[in-house]
């Protein structure tokens, strides 16, 4: 009786075993389809773009933060933009540059762009209307200028 019990333990233990090597194989193999489906869609190579400005209304209020903004693009240039979150003030600016970029010849695609808008309270190096910008062609940028304070009118 007590062989028996241990056979039955041990043939419990082994479908568990084989249900979680299954269960692993199962999603790694779906993860690395995503991955590779991810992967053949080959974003475009941004050609031209107005550099984008930190808007003066969001600077002047100290309001900062990240948008993010979906970009439609027809092998070329933008055909559409769409903000999906984010603050009203930085959310326009965000939408406007998107709008005037333009592509090397691709495969039209629709794809999201993070811009990143941060106020800054260290020293300043040049002119505090000119703010620092850093792309990340085609899926990141950051817009950094000096926080606004009174004594800057």
């Amino acid at each position: 009786m007590a062989e028996l019990t241990n056979k039955r333990a041990n043939a419990v233990k082994g479908n568990r075993f084989w249900r979680a090597l299954m269960l692993w194989t199962i999603f790694s193999l779906t993860n690395w389809s995503a991955v590779a489906q991810q992967s053949g869609v080959a974003l475009p190579m941004v050609a031209s773009a107005q550099v984008p400005l930190y808007p003066p209304l969001a600077r002047v209020a100290n309001v900062e933060g990240v948008v993010h903004v979906k970009v439609t693009t027809d092998g070329h240039r933008v055909v559409s933009t769409q903000v999906e979150d984010g603050n009203k003030l930085l959310a326009a600016a965000a939408e406007d540059n998107a709008k005037t970029w333009q592509f090397s010849l691709h495969e039209p695609v629709t794809f999201t762009v993070t811009y990143t808008y941060k106020l800054l309270t260290t020293e300043w190096k040049g002119n505090p209307n000119n703010p620092i910008v850093v792309l990340r062609f085609p899926t990141e940028v950051e817009v950094a200028t000096l926080r606004w304070v009174e004594h800057n009118q």
